[in-house]
């Protein structure tokens, strides 16, 4: 993903999308909040790929994707064919060095829509955080050894 477009559709996402954004929007909290945003906004898994949708859609892929490559050290990679119906030559997904799967932001908006809970987000944020801060206790070791343990 582009850079310069990641920070123009973040910024604008947390300014002009969403506006009451809790103070640390990279957080559990904050998760809740845009996930009650993705509820409302689409009533089905079928309207987060509608073209009318698609800037929204994206705006919301992109802060899920920040959120979990920024708490847990994570980077944004390109896994072809993960990325669905709105990114059919990309996968966008952030890989990190304390788990062998990608986590799959495009699916995460449709996900949400899909379960309807309002705290589907928060409760894989909650996942990584365990996850993460025992690879950190551990002294965070390379991927294969972690892993392999």
């Amino acid at each position: 993903m582009n850079p310069d477009l990641m920070d123009a559709q973040i910024s604008e996402f947390l300014t002009e999308t969403i506006v009451d954004i809790p103070d640390d929007p990279w957080s559990a909290s904050a998760l809740d909040r845009v996930e009650r945003e993705i509820i409302d906004r689409f009533g089905t898994v079928s309207d987060v790929a509608a073209p009318a949708n698609h800037e929204i859609a994206d705006q919301i892929t992109r802060f899920l994707g920040e959120v979990f490559r920024r708490k847990f050290e994570g980077r944004w990679l390109n896994v072809p064919g993960m990325g669905g119906k709105r990114y059919p030559d990309f996968g966008p997904v952030i890989g990190h060095e304390w788990i062998d799967i990608h986590l799959d932001v495009a699916n995460l908006v449709t996900a949400a829509v899909d379960r309807q809970w309002g705290d589907y987000l928060s409760e894989i944020f909650t996942r990584n955080a365990h996850g993460y801060a025992e690879w950190v206790k551990a002294g965070r070791p390379p991927m294969a050894e972690w892993v392999e343990n």
